[in-house]
């Protein structure tokens, strides 16, 4: 059990460019090759951090509250992230791989919001930033044939193209202010496997 330093990567994408299936495959990839990875969802430890403060009894009820409201719940998430991301190498004999699955940019009636702001991304302080992106015909292409989310917003293809840009920016930002590397993988509608691979070829080599 000799394992002290985890390796972390933020993942970020658009609603529809295919984060999940491409996390889905590079996780049990790296998996073969004799690492433990823990995906995490960060909107997930937000919601646990509001409940145990008594605010919040579903995910959806996170959002009553303005950004600044949210700050503190935010740092708590990060921390917890990292502790339970330690708790797990401590255990381990194996190299540990923690990804955390969120945004870079969050868009708001108040505007654009930085989903991983200074006061997260220190706490996090990932190696890696990883962008998922797919081009905006196949993003509004895959958001019109979710049922099963409301994506209205994602079906305008100007608005994807402002977006995209939007995320590469708010990544690098963030990178910058912890030193992170960052890298854009595109998964092409049909060849997950493909951009599943690239991921793993980071996260091995970061």
């Amino acid at each position: 059990m000799g394992q002290t330093k985890v390796r972390i990567a933020a993942v970020v994408g658009l609603p529809g460019v295919g984060k999940s299936t491409v996390l889905s495959i590079a996780v049990k990839e790296l998996e073969k090759k004799g690492y433990h990875v823990k995906l995490v969802n960060f909107g997930d430890f937000m919601f646990k951090a509001m409940r145990r403060a008594g605010l919040v009894s579903s995910r959806d009820e996170i959002r009553r509250y303005r950004f600044r409201e949210q700050k503190r719940y935010q740092i708590q998430a990060a921390k917890d992230i990292v502790k339970h991301f330690s708790e797990v190498a401590s255990k381990s004999d194996m190299p540990v791989i923690g990804l955390v699955d969120t945004h870079a940019v969050i868009k708001t009636v108040a505007g654009f919001w930085p989903g991983l702001p200074k006061y997260v991304i220190e706490e996090l302080n990932p190696d890696v930033i990883i962008v998922i992106e797919a081009s905006p015909e196949e993003i509004v292409s895959r958001a019109s044939k979710d049922k099963t989310r409301y994506r209205a917003d994602y079906l305008d293809i100007n608005l994807i193209r402002e977006l995209l840009n939007l995320n590469r920016v708010y990544a690098i930002s963030s990178a910058t202010l912890v030193g992170a590397s960052v890298v854009f993988i595109e998964n092409r509608e049909g060849k997950p496997e493909e951009a599943a691979k690239k991921v793993v070829e980071v996260l091995m080599n970061v």
